[in-house]
């Protein structure tokens, strides 16, 4: 049974927010509660099996190296940091992805 307080700070459920502005000017947000990313995670086996067919083969590397119950474990700490700025990515087609917990 999973321990749903867990991922509450401040009586809050910590969501990752991925902010996506396209270079056409649309721009997404995409709340994603960290106990979804988690679940998500557990399945990174399977996942990566399917992905592994469309990667190429200089880059597999990469994507075997990571561990996924480390990764997994990573999120608990994570929550601790809200506001934090995981990710921001500004592509050179103008594309913009920035992650914050």
């Amino acid at each position: 049974m999973l321990n749903y307080n867990v991922y509450m700070y401040m009586g809050v459920r910590i969501k990752l927010k991925i902010y996506i502005k396209l270079n056409s000017g649309k721009s997404f947000k995409i709340p994603a509660p960290i106990i979804l990313v988690k679940a998500a995670l557990s399945f990174g086996g399977f996942g990566v099996s399917i992905a592994r067919r469309y990667i190429p083969e200089n880059q597999k590397q990469y994507i075997d190296c990571i561990d996924f119950r480390e990764l997994k474990k990573g999120f608990d700490v994570l929550r601790n940091y809200k506001g934090l700025t995981l990710l921001e990515v500004h592509a050179s087609d103008g594309t913009d992805v920035t992650i914050i917990i």
